[in-house]
């Protein structure tokens, strides 16, 4: 055996899941394997055709067991097959972990065409430990032909990993006190997951959200404010639906509409107790039906329409599934189904039929052909009649901007080595410390750039009054005196900075007369296979102090549990932050070459895609690399035209974005649709609480899938067992 090792990289695949053939195909090619080579001439005896075919037979064999696992398995979300992938985990790691970490060796035998034995050398496969833990495997092949021994081996690190987080509400609240939202506009899904009885949300001034809506608690409606169910923004192929689990309160005009035909399993709104209306509703249009579930109802005042079916079935406690129809001016353009008693006291129109299981009051005041009207029906609640589950709770949050900051799991966080030299004392850079070095002063970028899709690169130039190149704190040694209003400001993201922390020093606040705008360029190399996410990733915390306890994860919620997180208040005005690769389409040659000032609205010629699918003309941002995390008891207030592109990860935290965001945006939906908005942020925002003013938009994006968000949430029991392949080594 060589003593010197001669390291061979691979690239890295993603996480591979057992199955149960996975199982056996581990046990079978540790007791044999068939490896095919081209024939070669066995006259010849020197040694290096004997090092180079003992080689041939070890890798082969190796690789041969790594590339059949990796074909023939793959992932799954059937239980009954995470259960098998996770006794063929167990069973790998108890192959490593035997004779005290020293493994299991097996000797490989190889048969020829003719079923009797090749001498093509004998080999060992090893599954052992590598180090002291049976997470870390080696798995070894040593080949001896005619004397001479050639090692080769394949480095694994076992995976049993929380399900990865799944991101798909534009804003969603994870408080339990309720909330009132004045000129919020939503596009993409949105909601509030605290399962906690007794919240109200309120919405009024033309509020608006162009996806799903879901929340626990009952809703309040006044002042115009529409839902438009959309296409999923996270898969085109699924309409929209809207979720209210107690009341639904309209007390002046709402307006729940539909850009899709009704299919099964979307355009349907499902209250889990009460509907009321005073004063004009409209529910789907014409082409466009829009379904709607409630345990009681009770319309009045001015005016109800629906293009769809009306559901009123029996609920938990008090609610029997009984409808009151007051309304001046009601139809539905469908059919009525009440599994309690029905109450007519003015005119109801109704397109369809009548279903109801007990009694009719003022059958005479309903306006549909007699025959269709049914007293005393039996409802079959089957197919389209089916009443929507609505879900005991949505996937909670596990994990906390507190575990990435301080636990040393790797599974969990990459970013807590980072974060805690900002408090013993080996990072104390601030943003002061490059402004210091001339080499990051009024920097100037040139980069060739694919602007239109089409493949051919133009050479692109942007400019910056400072650059930032590795973690640091955005404290308040910087004078903004010498760099003026608007400043821009480069983070420099690659694989030798690898994943860049920007604490915000406490207390960090910047009125209007400095606004400055951030730029984060990702130019890591390292992909990952699946999603095109980088490597490494841009993250702002908060400076939440070394004081943080993690104390282990609850045994009743699942949850992690952590005390001692620092109060944080941040304060911005006009504050800017932008992806590189957006900022460089998003303006002209003009804007770009300016190293200050604000740099107003986009040109006219820039669409925002935030859909899963492209449009023509549109640019479709990646999964964002930039993360805002906010530890508990922060509160950010942001206001005069602030934006943001990120994602926000502040389950416990307040986020206080009353701004008029970026003017003059144009966004595109999946159909080539364009509106033009005001936006404040383009990512996910997810907080405990969370306040808007004026009126203007938040865009979906989704956070990198490479980003410690991928560790958050997900059920407790609900794990990815598998492995990933490290790398080869050639001995």
């Amino acid at each position: 055996m060589k003593n010197t090792p001669k390291r061979k990289q691979r690239n890295k695949p993603g996480v591979v899941l057992f199955t149960a053939v996975a199982v056996m195909l581990m046990l079978s090619i540790l007791l044999t394997a068939t490896v095919s080579f081209v024939s070669v001439n066995r006259t010849k005896t020197n040694d290096n055709y004997k090092s180079k075919q003992a080689y041939l037979t070890a890798s082969s064999t190796l690789e041969s067991f790594i590339n059949q696992i990796k074909t023939d398995t793959a992932p799954t979300n059937d239980p009954t097959a995470k259960a098998q992938q996770k006794k063929a985990i167990e069973n790998l790691k108890k192959l490593a972990s035997a004779n005290s970490g020293k493994g299991t060796t097996t000797n490989v035998s190889y048969n020829g065409v003719d079923g009797k034995s090749d001498n093509i050398g004998t080999t060992k496969i090893t599954v052992a430990q590598e180090g002291t833990s049976a997470k870390y495997i080696v798995v070894t092949c040593e080949t001896t032909y005619l004397g001479k021994t050639e090692q080769v081996a394949a480095h694994i690190s076992i995976r049993s990993d929380p399900k990865p987080a799944d991101y798909t509400n534009t804003i969603e609240l994870v408080g339990n006190g309720g909330a009132g939202y004045d000129n919020l506009n939503v596009i993409g899904d949105m909601a509030g997951i605290n399962n906690t009885t007794g919240k109200v949300y309120r919405f009024t001034n033309n509020t608006s959200i162009y996806g799903s809506y879901l929340m626990y608690g009952s809703l309040e409606v006044s002042t115009q404010p529409l839902i438009m169910l959309k296409p999923s923004l996270v898969d085109e192929k699924q309409g929209s639906t809207v979720t209210i689990s107690e009341n639904l309160d309209v007390s002046n005009e709402f307006h729940i509409n539909s850009t899709m035909a009704r299919a099964d399993g979307y355009n349907y709104v499902n209250i889990g107790q009460k509907l009321s209306t005073s004063n004009h509703m409209d529910v789907g249009s014409s082409g466009f039906d829009v379904d709607l579930f409630c345990c009681e109802a009770n319309i009045g005042g001015n005016d109800y329409t629906q293009y769809g079916n009306f559901y009123v079935y029996k609920g938990a406690g008090a609610y029997n599934g009984d409808a009151t129809f007051g309304a001046n001016g009601q139809t539905i353009n469908g059919s009525l189904y009440v599994e309690g008693d029905l109450n007519v006291t003015k005119s109801l129109k109704v397109t369809g039929s009548v279903y109801v299981t007990g009694t009719i009051t003022g059958k005479d005041k309903i306006v549909c052909t007699a025959s269709n009207i049914h007293e005393g029906a039996v409802l079959s609640k089957a197919g389209r009649d089916a009443k929507p589950q609505i879900p005991v709770s949505a996937d909670a949050y596990v994990y906390y901007p507190e575990d990435f900051f301080m636990s040393n799991d790797t599974n969990v966080t990459t970013i807590s080595d980072k974060y805690q030299a900002f408090y013993d004392g080996s990072n104390t850079k601030t943003f002061n410390t490059f402004a210091s070095d001339w080499t990051n002063v009024d920097y100037t970028l040139t980069e060739l750039i694919d602007l239109t899709g089409t493949g051919a690169k133009t050479p692109v130039t942007s400019r910056y009054k400072l650059r930032i190149t590795s973690s640091c704190t955005w404290a308040k040694d910087l004078s903004f005196n010498d760099y003026g209003n608007g400043s821009r400001i480069l983070v420099d993201v690659s694989d030798t900075s690898g994943d860049i922390v920007i604490r915000l020093q406490n207390g960090l606040s910047l009125d209007s007369s400095w606004s400055p705008t951030i730029v984060v360029r990702n130019r890591s190399t390292i992909i990952d296979a699946t999603t095109g996410d980088r490597k490494y990733n841009c993250y702002f915390v908060s400076d939440s102090g070394s004081a943080i306890t993690l104390n282990g994860i609850d045994s009743v919620t699942g949850k992690s549990k952590h005390s001692g997180s620092s109060t944080c208040n941040y304060s911005f005005s006009g504050l800017k932050i932008f992806d590189y690769d957006t900022y460089v389409r998003m303006y002209d040659a003009d804007t770009l070459n300016n190293t200050k000032g604000n740099p107003g609205a986009p040109q006219s010629s820039f669409v925002l895609n935030p859909t899963s699918v492209d449009v023509a003309g549109s640019y479709r941002p990646s999964n964002s690399s930039i993360i805002f995390l906010f530890a508990q008891n922060t509160t950010l207030s942001a206001t005069n035209n602030s934006f943001f592109q990120g994602s926000f990860y502040s389950p416990e935290a307040m986020v206080n974005i009353a701004t008029s965001g970026l003017s003059g945006l144009n966004v595109t939906d999946s159909a080539g649709g364009k509106m033009t908005v005001q936006c404040c942020a383009v990512g996910v925002v997810i907080a405990n609480s969370f306040g808007n003013a004026n009126t203007a938009f938040y865009v979906y994006t989704k956070p990198s899938t490479t980003s410690v968000m991928q560790n958050a949430k997900g059920g407790k029991d609900d794990y990815a067992y598998g492995y990933e392949l490290d790398r080869y080594d050639h001995y």
